[in-house]
């Protein structure tokens, strides 16, 4: 009898695990950069900026079969994502668009050698037709908020609870092409003594300004350093993030109705007070 509980335990665990993958495909919120805002859901950002873990990052190269129409984004046709120097090198097409190969469309084998993600394969200017960008996935660690009405001046609240870490939604941000220099620099930079820690082992302001030959950059700096007590809920929140970071998109529905603005704003927990 015990060793028919124990079969079944393993059994409910493979179970369990495979929704948890599941529903990974469906669920989370993208920080956007719309025109230069920064966005969560519908809701700007105060000042422009966020104060954040990051938590991992992923070498993310987008394939747009169709030009982008402003209210009815669509997924890319061709996706790769990839994590550290080897795996960057040998991206291929994501298994998951095997899903529905009626709207993705594998362009190449490999994302090396690709005519997509050649200079000069783009519909206007010389850049590629693939954009190379980099996915964050980052919980928030305080908040900004005006230091009197009207003010463009924020003061920056950090969170003190350990349960704030634990339970804030972990939200997932794909960098413009131009800005991922800025991320390889600074998370270089981190990695460099006195710091010497991962981007997910300090704090982080991150932040838009406006920037003549692309528009728009990101930009990052260190707040400071996470504290130890907290090491073991951003382990477990790394972790976490490691999967939800490699989602693949889901193929659009044209019977699926946008969000309600409630939806939207339920995954914004941590990100404002």
């Amino acid at each position: 009898m015990n060793k028919e509980i124990v079969s079944y335990d393993a059994e409910y665990a493979k179970r369990a695990q495979r929704f948890v993958e599941q529903e990974r495909l469906t669920t989370g919120a993208f920080l956007s950069i719309k025109g230069g805002t920064m966005m969560l859901g519908e809701e700007t950002m105060p000042g422009n900026q966020v104060c954040v873990i990051v938590l991992d990052a992923v070498a993310e190269n987008t394939y747009y079969g169709s030009e982008y129409t402003e209210g009815a984004p669509l997924p890319p046709t061709c996706y790769a994502y990839g994590r550290g120097a080897e795996e960057i090198d040998t991206l291929g097409p994501h298994t998951s668009m095997q899903v529905d190969l009626s709207y993705f469309q594998p362009q190449n084998a490999t994302c090396r050698g690709c005519p997509k993600n050649e200079y000069g394969s783009a519909d206007k200017g010389k850049g590629k037709a693939c954009q190379n960008r980099r996915r964050l996935a980052m919980i928030p660690a305080g908040f900004f908020k005006p230091k009197g009405r009207g003010s463009r001046d924020f003061d920056l609240e950090l969170f003190t609870e350990p349960q704030a870490f634990a339970s804030a939604d972990i939200v997932l941000h794909k960098l413009p092409v131009m800005s991922v220099k800025n991320w390889s620099r600074y998370a270089t930079t981190l990695s460099a003594p006195p710091t010497k820690r991962p981007p997910d082992g300090v704090i982080t302001r991150m932040w838009v300004e406006p920037d003549p030959k692309s528009q728009y950059m990101v930009h990052f700096e260190m707040v400071d350093m996470v504290p130890p007590e907290l090491f073991e809920i951003i382990e477990r929140r790394r972790i976490e993030a490691e999967s939800a970071i490699m989602r693949g998109y889901m193929a659009p529905d044209p019977d699926k109705q946008k969000p309600s603005p409630s939806a939207v704003q339920g995954s914004m927990r941590g990100f404002r007070r």
